[in-house]
C-alpha cells in the first residue's frame, strides 16, 4: 500500500489456519514493500506508455486502421513480453525474502509449502495460465519454494 504499508485482508485468514502461516502471508507482504516492487512496476508502466506514445508518433502517417493494429500489437506484446514476465520475477522474489524475513521472525519457513499448498486448493483450478498471469503458477510457485526454503532455514536455525 501506498507510504510502505503492508495489510492483510481477512478473507485469507483461514487459508493461513494460524500464526505461521499469517507470518508466511506477512513475509511475502513486507518483501514487496522493502524490495519497492510497486516502484518498479510503475516504471515498467511509464516505460510502457513512452514506447506507446513513441509509437504512435512515428506512425501518425499511416491508415487509422495500421495505426491501431501496431498499437494493439504493441501493446499485447509489452503486456505478455514484459510487464507480465517481470511481474512473475517480482511475486518469486518476494517469496523467497518472505521466508527469509518469517525465518528471522522465529517461523519456521517449511510451514510455507502447506500454506501455498492451501492457497492453490482454495482456487479449485480458476488460476488463469501462468503465461497470461502476473503470478507464478501454483506448481512453479510450490517448486521454487522448495529450493527457497534451504536458505531461509539458515535464519530460522541460526535463533
Amino acid at each position: 500500500m501506498p507510504g510502505g504499508k503492508v495489510c492483510v485482508y481477512t478473507g485469507i485468514l483461514p487459508v493461513t489456519r494460524d500464526e505461521s502461516g499469517l507470518a508466511v502471508v506477512m513475509g511475502h507482504e513486507i518483501a514487496h514493500a522493502v524490495a519497492n516492487h510497486s516502484s518498479e512496476r510503475m516504471s515498467h508502466q511509464l516505460l510502457v506508455q513512452m514506447g506507446g506514445a513513441a509509437l504512435s508518433t512515428a506512425m501518425a502517417q499511416s491508415p487509422q486502421q495500421t495505426q491501431n493494429l501496431f498499437l494493439d500489437i504493441f501493446g499485447l506484446g509489452s503486456q505478455v513480453g514484459l510487464l507480465l514476465p517481470y511481474s512473475r520475477v517480482q511475486e518469486s522474489e518476494a517469496d523467497r525474502l518472505g521466508l527469509i524475513f518469517m525465518a528471522m521472525a522465529g517461523y519456521d519457513p517449511r510451514v510455507a509449502l502447506g500454506f501455498w499448498q492451501r492457497m492453490a486448493a482454495s482456487q479449485q483450478g480458476q488460476a488463469p495460465s501462468e503465461f497470461l498471469s502476473t503470478h507464478p503458477s501454483d506448481v512453479t510457485r510450490i517448486n521454487n519454494l522448495k529450493v527457497y526454503i534451504p536458505e531461509a532455514l539458515k535464519y530460522y536455525l541460526k535463533r
